[in-house]
């Protein structure tokens, strides 16, 4: 009976999940930048080469292929869209809650699969990179939860070894060095363990089977600029200086996690803490989720660059934890501090599930506010045709993607200079509405507004 129950509260959380990410990935424009640079790869990868990458019509070498794979995958079925941008992505993240809720529930019964499930579906953090939108944060996560049930939900056997390895290969071709989270917490959590260490190098030469081919192939194609671009843009520098704005301080990857994560990430850990103290066995079952976690955050603390999303993979492993406190013990099993434990996970469970449906509504409105950039794109595809775009002033991924073609960015003066160059006939340019009546004298045509910006074509005449 237990084992049925389980069974209900999975498949319960599964389609909640799918309740919360997968309706209207069709109904808002891709969000600026991330969103919009995927999708333009994913369509090139659709016309093109799956091994050479290559945004706005130039070489991509920052990120590893499989959310392109997957989105030119749904492009073939569904078409070039918003909906199948972000299936991928959002199937992802119904299966990361779906092995959330088994990890969870197959150990500590269908009351902690229901509670793992309701602490990520209360968190906007999640529901926006961890499923929702196209990024490759959602293949990182399901790929590393994978990898870590795998290792630790049963005894050792070759079968569950190849799995956790291919999923560890599939989460660096995902998202690169972030990949090996899960064998590195394995490792942390029981180091004077020869089995773990068996287990582990076993994971790692699957894994390298994965994902090795293709990073061959990269050197082969790519070279020098792939590895500045893969390790010393991504990851290097990243690592010493903030690559966007001008930093933020050490804890700001928990702040993230208190507004956007939700008040449970900071109750799990407590009532886990106060299990690993009472309870040997939760110990060695709890230990590699919580590595994971402290290695996700360790790495978003230290490193110059922060990113809100950077935490995001901590939710998952956080949420197993949480849940698998819940499991009873020899000594706790009816003790005060376990019913306390209990409540209090409850309640943390309970108020983040009640507020799925507001978090959801802030990823849409938040999706909402680049209807604009939606809009001039598709203006800029139906007002020019074939017709030669010059380039802009600003850099937006979301009107490349829209606008169906390559837009390069100059300096002001630059970009007015070439739209009046007569060798190239007619043309257009995204320009600075400061610096439009100038170029509207001189015989360019005003085609649409953009904010500060305006969209102009010249086309002068002959002699």
């Amino acid at each position: 009976m237990h084992e049925r129950w389980t069974t209900a509260a999975i498949v319960l959380a599964t389609l909640a999940a799918a309740l919360a990410l997968l309706p209207g990935l069709g109904t808002t424009p891709l969000v600026d930048w991330d969103e919009s640079i995927y999708a333009d790869v994913g369509r090139a990868v659709l016309g093109g080469s799956p091994w050479q990458l290559e945004f706005n019509g130039d070489p991509y070498h920052r990120k590893p292929p499989l959310l392109f794979w997957a989105i030119a995958a749904a492009y073939e079925a569904f078409g070039v869209n918003e909906l199948s941008t972000r299936l991928p992505s959002a199937l992802a993240g119904v299966a990361t809650v779906a092995v959330v809720a088994t990890a969870v529930g197959r150990r500590s019964g269908p009351l902690a699969a229901l509670l793992g499930t309701a602490f990520l579906l209360g968190s906007t953090l999640f529901l926006e990179r961890g499923g929702r939108r196209a990024c490759t944060d959602a293949l990182l996560i399901l790929f590393s939860t994978i990898a870590l049930w795998q290792a630790t939900g049963g005894p050792r056997t070759r079968a569950r070894t190849i799995t956790a390895g291919v999923a560890v290969g599939l989460a660096v071709l995902s998202k690169g060095a972030a990949g090996i989270v899960a064998p590195v917490a394995l490792l942390l959590a029981a180091p004077r363990d020869a089995e773990r260490r068996r287990l582990v190098g076993g994971m790692m030469l699957v894994a390298t089977l994965v994902a090795g081919p293709w990073y061959l192939s990269q050197l082969w194609f790519g070279g020098a600029s792939f590895v500045a671009s893969h390790v010393g843009h991504e990851l290097v520098q990243r690592a010493v200086r903030p690559i966007h704005g001008d930093g933020a301080p050490w804890s700001y990857p928990l702040t993230i996690l208190w507004e956007s994560g939700g008040a449970w990430v900071a109750v799990v850990p407590l009532v886990v803490l106060f299990r690993l103290a009472t309870e040997p066995a939760t110990r060695a079952a709890t230990l590699p989720w919580l590595w994971a976690a402290g290695l996700v955050l360790g790495a978003a603390m230290t490193m110059q660059t922060k990113l809100p999303w950077y935490p995001l993979p901590a939710l998952p492993m956080l949420a197993v934890a949480g849940g698998m406190a819940l499991a009873p013990g020899a000594r706790l099993a009816f003790s005060r501090g376990r019913r306390i434990a209990t409540a209090a996970l409850c309640a943390t469970a309970l108020i983040a599930g009640l507020s799925s449906p507001q978090a959801r509504r802030l990823v849409l409105e938040d999706e909402l506010q680049f209807e604009p950039f939606r809009t001039l794109g598709a203006q800029i595809a139906e007002l020019l045709g074939d017709e030669p775009f010059i380039g802009a002033t600003q850099e937006n991924p979301t009107l490349v993607f829209y606008g169906g073609r390559p837009i390069r960015v100059y300096p002001p003066e630059e970009l007015s200079r070439l739209l009046l160059d007569p060798r190239s006939l007619p043309r257009a340019a995204l320009v600075p509405e400061t610096d439009a009546p100038t170029l509207i004298d001189l015989g360019a045509e005003e085609l649409v507004r953009f904010g500060d910006r305006v969209l102009v074509r010249y086309a002068p005449t002959e002699g």
